[in-house]
């Protein structure tokens, strides 16, 4: 049980990591750069490896990544997935279905297979090969979310494709994970029926937490928005039932082995066509200004900067151009091809270059299960990290010619 003096620290370091994120972000919005960088940057340098972790508070680091942080840093995720959804209707994931998917599973399976041959080709065990190509395979929908929305590009063409892609392949990451978890704690190698079934059936359960939340949310929506709230408390009902169907469906996704980012996606979704879509994507824009920095700062903060003189920086140089390479090929050639507009098209494969949270949990899994050692496990944490800063450059400077400035 979490107690009171638990939760203090956690709130003073919270602090302590978001408002030099803000305030980091905003210097790098000056300069024309992705807030995402500034945020990534000051977990990096506030983190429990770093300064957080060489101040003290109640006889603790000022940081520390415990349950109660990384609660938050999930609760943080799906508000911003949340948000993400409410520019979405069915009807845009509708026009972008058949595109969407083609580029969100060739976006995993070409990472995945080019890494894992990589690694072979450089003498590794087969093993670690499907480790760094499962730690490639998924992209982190959040960071293509928020740059998209720094540069007010998440309606057009390619940023309606590029969401609902990178929804599709967190869900065909989380599949292979869940293969990699069968592969290294089982000791067991899943079969192709098994990986394929394991698939399917997340992808089913993704189909009916949307469609649940595109034909029964609105309605429920659409009672609570009749009602005249009269008391101060009684005013936020609206914003509360739909913040809580954020974190319902979250749970939901959760409950069947998804991310429950994904849910929450879909609930913003399911509410982007609604008499409440205005008055929540509002209320859940200031919510945004705590919650993405903190989110992303706390991904910096997962990087121990002590590990970067174990990094082997041949490998690290040629697992990030794979990471790099694989995703531009994987979704941005056939974007172009579908799209017949190369520019557009490799927009696409530069907005799914970022890997985050499930990379994150496949390297840990690695290292936990001591398949990967510790000079190799760094090596791709700071690959990680070094995705996180390419693409939102890549991506903004893809649209600069577009940007009032």
């Amino acid at each position: 049980m979490v107690s009171e003096f638990d939760v203090i620290p956690t709130i003073i370091g919270v602090l302590f990591l978001v408002l030099p994120a803000l305030a980091l972000g905003k210097l790098c919005s000056h300069f024309k750069i992705s807030e995402v960088i500034g945020f990534v940057t000051a977990g990096i340098i506030l983190g429990p490896t770093a300064l957080g972790g060489l101040i003290p508070i109640f006889d603790r680091p000022i940081v520390e990544l415990n349950e109660v942080m990384l609660s938050l840093w999930q609760i943080s995720g799906i508000i911003i997935l949340f948000s993400a959804g409410l520019h979405f209707t069915f009807h845009d994931l509708i026009k972008a279905g058949p595109k969407s998917a083609i580029i969100g599973v060739f976006g995993v399976i070409i990472p995945l297979v080019s890494g894992y041959f990589v690694m072979l080709w450089l003498g590794f065990d087969w093993t670690v090969a499907v480790l760094v190509g499962a730690t490639l395979s998924a992209t982190s929908i959040a960071i293509s979310v928020i740059v998209l929305e720094e540069i007010g590009k998440e309606k057009t063409k390619e940023g309606n494709i590029l969401v609902n892609a990178a929804v599709l392949d967190d869900v065909l990451g989380l599949a292979i994970l869940s293969a990699v978890i069968s592969l290294v704690a089982l000791n067991t190698i899943p079969t192709i029926e098994s990986v394929i079934i394991t698939t399917l059936t997340e992808i089913g359960f993704w189909i009916l937490i949307l469609l649940g939340a595109v034909y029964i949310l609105p309605k429920i929506v659409h009672v609570v928005a009749k009602t005249h709230p009269s008391t101060l408390e009684a005013r936020g009902i609206r914003q509360g039932v739909a913040l809580g169907s954020a974190f319902g469906l979250g749970a939901i996704a959760a409950s069947v082995g998804l991310n429950p980012v994904v849910g929450a996606f879909a609930a913003g979704m399911g509410l982007a066509g609604s008499k409440l879509a205005i008055q929540t994507r509002e209320f859940v824009g200031r919510l945004k200004v705590i919650v993405a920095p903190l989110f992303f700062a706390i991904i910096g903060a997962h990087v121990d900067i002590t590990q970067i003189s174990s990094i082997n920086w041949v490998l690290f140089g040629i697992i990030l151009v794979i990471a790099v390479i694989s995703k531009i090929i994987g979704c941005g050639l056939p974007a172009t091809l579908m799209l017949k507009n190369r520019k557009i098209g490799f927009r696409i494969g530069y907005g799914m270059i970022a890997r985050g949270e499930v990379a994150f949990i496949v390297g840990g899994i690695g290292l936990a299960f001591e398949i990967l050692s510790d000079e190799l496990y760094s090596t791709i944490i700071f690959v990680i990290l070094a995705t996180i800063f390419i693409s939102p450059i890549l991506l903004r400077n893809s649209f600069k010619s577009n940007i009032k400035n």
